[in-house]
């Protein structure tokens, strides 16, 4: 019987490979599980927003959200103007999952006095809300201005027998899959934290690419403006975003 002798380089070479497997299982399970519980863009598309695809989608979302901004803003005197430019960070852990590694959009906004009337006020919602809905845009769940005229702008409401318009909650308008409106009521006479809240325009931006946000020059434009109802009509539109 012939009998058939293992060399040892051969068992050596074996165990090695065994090894080299085992350990890159190993650090891809390891890998698999920091990102699920941690977070981590490892995977994720190569994130350029100066570059030429962004610079071309940027350069076309500026000039339609400028426009939107200019038209839904048409039933009132505009006070003061603003734009912001900039990016936030997705997160992909065990706790949240969004849909982009990075996401980068433009606002285009204006700070609008619609009535200096108390009892204009919410003929003033009504114009704008109709305004809206004829521009092509339709309100988030929770309702646009009309839901806030119907249930919100009474004296009965603690916060607006306080501030006024400033009381009252913002609404939110979808107008295409990547372009949206909010409108935040504000008014003469609203309380200076609330009316603070108009210089706030950064505060969700993880990368600031060029911002020219309201400053305290436009919240003292509007506490002059004797305005009962004014609005801060800001139309955001994505236009790049990257993949984990």
């Amino acid at each position: 019987m012939t009998q058939t002798t293992v060399r040892p380089h051969r068992v050596l070479r074996t165990v090695l490979v065994v090894l080299l497997v085992a350990t890159a299982g190993a650090v891809a399970v390891g890998a698999i599980a920091w990102c699920s519980v941690f977070g981590c863009t490892l995977f994720s598309e190569d994130f350029e927003p100066q570059g030429e695809e962004a610079t071309r989608a940027r350069a076309a979302a500026v000039s339609r959200v400028a426009d939107l901004a200019d038209r839904a803003s048409a039933d009132g005197r505009v006070i003061a103007r603003a734009t912001r430019d900039g990016c936030r960070t997705g997160q992909n852990d065990w706790k949240r999952k969004d849909t982009y590694s990075h996401e980068c959009e433009v606002d285009a906004s204006r700070l609008v006095v619609v009535a200096t009337e108390r009892s204009a006020v919410a003929d003033g919602l009504t114009a704008v809300d109709i305004r809206l809905r004829g521009l092509g845009c339709e309100p988030r769940p929770r309702g646009g201005l009309d839901r806030v005229r119907d249930e919100y702008w009474d004296e009965g409401n603690p916060n607006v027998a306080r501030e006024g318009a400033a009381g009252l909650p913002s609404a939110t308008y979808a107008c295409g899959e990547d372009r949206s409106v909010e409108v935040e009521p504000l008014s003469a006479r609203g309380s200076t934290s609330s009316l603070r809240s108009l210089t706030n325009g950064t505060l969700w931006l993880d990368d600031a690419l060029a911002v020219d946000w309201y400053d305290v020059d436009d919240v003292r434009a509007l506490r002059e403006s004797d305005a009962e109802l004014a609005l801060v009509v800001t139309v955001g539109e994505g236009y790049y975003r990257t993949r984990f």
